[in-house]
């Protein structure tokens, strides 16, 4: 019975590659990045990030909106597969590479992270 509850869960590769976004340590990556180009205050690991996800993800949340980026971030912990982040441009989803790669255009990197 395990296996098969198991088979129904197992995602294809195209079913992989239309995930758009990732984990809370994705969400903690989003941070890094989005400090480093001035767009929010602070970053935070992947284990604060945990520990202290309603703040935290809705700051990284606020820090995509900066960058006309809608992320709706959610915790994988407790809702993967379904639980990934999702990012939106212009009300179109869009892939977290893709949000990285636009953010970058428009934003260099004004900061390191210590």
């Amino acid at each position: 019975m395990a296996k098969e509850i198991l088979k129904d869960e197992i995602m294809s590769e195209e079913q992989l590659e239309q995930v758009a976004g990732g984990t809370t340590e994705d969400t903690a990556y989003d941070s890094r990045f989005l400090y480093e180009r001035g767009l929010v205050d602070d970053w935070h690991g992947t284990a604060a990030t945990r520990l202290y996800w309603k703040s935290y993800s809705a700051l990284v949340d606020e820090g995509w909106r900066k960058a006309g980026i809608t992320c709706v971030t959610v915790s994988c912990d407790s809702e993967c597969p379904k639980g990934a982040n999702r990012y939106y441009l212009n009300g179109q989803q869009i892939s977290r590479d893709e949000a990285w790669k636009i953010v970058a255009a428009k934003y260099p990197k004004i900061r390191d992270c210590d």
